[in-house]
């Protein structure tokens, strides 16, 4: 029988000592060819490979590879001119989408401090340990208002230092300052799960989905924030199906994509393969309510429209999405 300290050696036995070494922009290119990836313009190609690293545009070209994988031999028709132009998408993507979920982020944050305000008539409520479930997490939260307040120069906030004696400003000022998880922070630590109804009101959805939205949407906006890839991921962080919506919606949020190549039938909600398709449908869904006149959906039709090259099933985009009334 094999030991604790046995089979990590056995594993350790099983890796070899990673021996590749850099190469020239020019080699990066030939390398490319040479796996049979169309190349017209090398000198193009050489120079996108300047600028744009070989190992962040190989998350891009991933899905023309053969079978195995390991291999990295490009199907026949795959073209370096292509990898570029989703890459360019995926860039447009990230932009929209980040701005896209700032308006949330502010009308959640908005959301927050006038309901708690006006629920426990102060806004010093966050200074209190009565409205909060975990202790420790609390004063966690405190010491990063505090700290902010240490840091900050913004001029409202040393203005009202220079005023008043209360050192922690009323939540109408100091969130000002909280990060997306520092504010969802503290919708999960409140003690009373009513007082989330009309936060989640003002999406049009559940507060039973509250929490979930919300952490898909931070997650989604750290990869637009750090310049990640939204195209073809698949979501590590799913948000909650939406059963009972309040305006437009879709019947779906995913396709059968498997990364094994394997038709997914029947799979149980809680293991369905999400992708990005559908965060964009939480984001457009939260938009019809905060934002009528928000110009998110136009926007990603139009990069849809200026980039054919792009592959939606690998979004996650059902073929019938057109006619779902989300997207009308």
């Amino acid at each position: 029988m094999c030991t604790f300290g046995g089979f990590f050696v056995f594993i350790s036995m099983l890796k070899v000592t990673y021996s590749k070494l850099p190469k020239t922009f020019e080699n990066q290119v030939k390398l490319l060819k040479d796996r049979g990836l169309s190349i017209p313009n090398e000198e193009k190609a050489e120079k996108i490979l300047t600028y744009i690293s070989y190992n962040r545009l190989s998350n891009y070209w991933y899905p023309m590879l053969k079978t195995p994988k390991e291999e990295e031999l490009f199907k026949s028709g795959a073209s370096f001119e292509t990898i570029f132009k989703l890459y360019q998408f995926d860039s447009e993507l990230r932009a929209i989408t980040f701005q896209a979920i700032e308006q949330i982020e502010i009308a959640v944050r908005t959301q927050t401090i006038y309901h708690l305000s006006h629920h426990y008539k102060s806004g010093f409520w966050y200074q209190k340990k009565e409205p909060f479930r975990n202790f420790p997490n609390y004063i966690q939260f405190l010491s990063k208002v505090t700290k902010n307040l240490q840091e900050t120069k913004q001029e409202f906030i040393l203005k009202y230092q220079r005023k008043y004696i209360q050192y922690l400003p009323p939540s109408w000022k100091s969130f000002e300052l909280l990060t997306f998880t520092n504010l969802l922070s503290i919708l999960k630590n409140i003690k009373d799960n009513k007082q989330l109804i009309p936060i989640s009101k003002s999406l049009g959805i559940h507060h039973s989905l509250l929490i979930s939205w919300l952490d898909n949407l931070i997650y989604i906006r750290n990869i637009c924030a750090h310049h990640g890839r939204l195209w073809n991921i698949i979501l590590t962080i799913k948000p909650e199906w939406l059963k009972s919506p309040k305006g437009n919606w879709v019947d779906k949020w995913e396709n059968n994509y498997d990364p094994t190549g394997h038709t997914l039938e029947n799979v149980d909600e809680n293991d369905k393969i999400l992708k990005i398709y559908a965060s964009i449908c939480v984001i457009l869904y939260c938009l019809q309510f905060i934002n009528p006149y928000n110009k998110y959906k136009k926007q990603l039709l139009e990069l849809i429209n200026k980039y054919p090259e792009v592959d939606l099933y690998h979004m996650g985009f059902p073929e019938d999405w057109k006619n779902q009334s989300l997207w009308k």
